[in-house]
């Protein structure tokens, strides 16, 4: 079984044509305005003992971002980092989305923790999918700035379906 957790709407309504597998063998949770402790807290009762997943991809961080200290963010994306270790699972994190529109000390601070993020990722092992500035392209972020575009939010759907299809196989 493979396990998405977002807690952005980012991808809304696209889990099927990112997972392409028998909705019977994923399980989607998204949960909108999550920080990373809350998906700490919230994951061992989603992810149980019994419960086999191949795969877990997170994306996580990006309401927090302005709101909280680096240190903060780096200390709960850790306690994540121990929880999924002994999962058994492969564990890809998402890196947080850039916003088109807000101010470019937050373009920094999410710069930063998704460098942070990157490489706390290839040191223990996680997977780690960037996104880096690619959706500010024209056409790709809905008028708000904030949201995908359909268009955006196929290509970013395509990019994880081959990033979910080289993890399984």
């Amino acid at each position: 079984m493979l396990l998405l957790v977002w807690t952005h709407s980012l991808l809304k309504g696209m889990e099927g044509p990112i997972c392409r597998l028998d909705p019977s063998h994923r399980e989607v949770c998204c949960l909108p305005g999550a920080r990373v402790r809350d998906v700490a807290r919230k994951l061992p009762g989603l992810v149980q003992p019994s419960d086999y997943y191949p795969l877990l991809v997170m994306q996580v961080g990006g309401d927090e971002i302005m709101e909280r200290s680096r240190k903060a963010i780096k200390r709960d994306f850790r306690a994540l980092g121990r929880f999924v270790e002994g999962s058994g699972a492969q564990v890809v994190f998402s890196s947080i989305p850039s916003v088109a529109g807000k101010s470019t000390e937050s373009g920094r601070r999410t710069h930063l923790i998704n460098s942070w993020l990157r490489d706390w990722c290839r040191q223990w092992n996680f997977g780690f999918c960037d996104h880096g500035e690619v959706y500010m392209a024209p056409g790709l972020l809905a008028t708000d700035g904030v949201q995908l575009s359909q268009r955006g939010k196929r290509i970013l759907a395509h990019e994880l379906a081959g990033l979910i299809e080289r993890a399984l196989n």
